[in-house]
């Protein structure tokens, strides 16, 4: 069965470039895609209503739709997809300050340009529907798996992470009201397989892949060996057999961080064994200089020179190492099981106060 994904844009320009970006990058039979520009005198949620249907699995809307529609924001939406449990991501082009850059944790926050927008799209795409086929495929992940994360690790056939995702789990519930009222009400089998791909979905996507744990993006990877950002296309190779290639893999590179440290850790014992590292970052850095035969720069920190690394702050997008000059840990912004991630004290000190940590 094909899956369907809606665009939602006031202005068809917008639109057209989007689709037609997305076909270059979906397969043809990969996926319906429907349109929408709102306009004058139609009615809003009845259109709404008759474009989202059961095997609508992603709707992407602009924020700002006011053009086609009085008082119609990308908001609205967004609340109308939470209420019936489909995945939905916003950006906007006219304003992009309109948006903040963190999303909530069942809305997704899709690229501005045209180009990465449609990778991103049809990267979140592929992954809710690998996420559904499997629950479809396995019923037995619906019915026996006492929560999302449990099912989350027999989807990626990682049981032994799953106590690792457990970390992540918190009240997934409490993060979209609308979703406590859809499990207060009856529902079938597929409906409940249907909800449970959304909450894993979100759960994958916008949490354990966002706070670098058990697996972290390229950039997360960059420091935890403790280099330059721009020497990791150097490093990649080493750890093709810790490429993660679950769901949202195609949105861009991730890494198990236990497979990581195995190919490491065969690193380390071929190095020289005289090494005067103090910290998790240069250790890392010194194994994969010495299985390359070479130096990598260093990443930019002014704190420590770019010698220690091993962290990631999620806010700033920096490497950041356990100087308590460089960085915080607070589970209040990360969540536990976020163990390579850690607030860069600037940053933490200039907003903690004001949110209360």
């Amino acid at each position: 069965m094909t899956r369907n994904l809606l665009l939602i844009d006031d202005t068809v320009a917008h639109l057209d470039e989007l689709d037609k970006a997305l076909q270059n990058t979906l397969g043809k039979d990969e996926a319906e895609i429907r349109r929408w520009v709102p306009s004058k005198g139609e009615d809003s949620k009845e259109r709404f209503e008759a474009l989202v249907d059961d095997d609508t699995e992603l709707v992407v809307t602009d924020y700002d739709l006011t053009k086609g529609q009085t008082g119609l924001f990308g908001s609205t939406i967004v609340a109308w997809c939470q209420a019936k449990a489909v995945p939905v991501g916003d950006f906007s082009r006219a304003n992009r300050y309109a948006l903040p850059k963190e999303p909530n944790q069942y809305e997704i926050r899709i690229p501005d340009d045209p180009q990465e927008a449609a990778k991103f799209i049809a990267g979140g795409f592929r992954g809710f529907t690998r996420i559904r086929a499997a629950l479809d495929s396995n019923p037995t992940f619906s019915q026996k798996k006492r929560s999302p994360v449990s099912v989350l690790a027999a989807i990626l056939g990682r049981p032994s992470e799953e106590s690792r995702f457990a970390l992540y789990g918190g009240r997934v519930g409490a993060a979209n009201s609308a979703l406590v009222a859809l499990l207060t009400e009856p529902v079938t089998e597929d409906q409940k397989r249907r909800l449970l791909s959304y909450v894993v979905g979100h759960l994958l996507l916008n949490v354990i892949l966002r706070f670098p744990g058990p697996l972290l993006n390229r950039k997360a990877l960059g420091a935890y060996l403790a280099i330059a950002e721009a020497e990791i296309e150097k490093v990649e190779k080493l750890f093709a057999s810790a490429q993660y290639n679950g769901p949202f893999s195609e949105i861009e590179p991730f890494y198990w961080l236990s497979d990581v440290d195995v190919v490491l850790e065969g690193m380390s014992r071929a190095a020289p064994s005289e090494s005067s590292a103090e910290t998790t970052g240069q250790l890392n850095r010194e194994a994969v200089e010495a299985a390359l035969g070479m130096k990598l720069a260093r990443h930019a920190c002014s704190r420590c020179q770019g010698l220690n690394g091993g962290f990631w702050c999620p806010f700033t997008e920096r490497t950041v190492c356990q100087l308590a000059s460089c960085s915080v840990g607070s589970n209040g912004w990360i969540p536990p099981g976020a163990r390579l991630c850690r607030i860069e004290k600037d940053f933490y000190e200039e907003w903690a106060p004001m949110l209360g940590f």
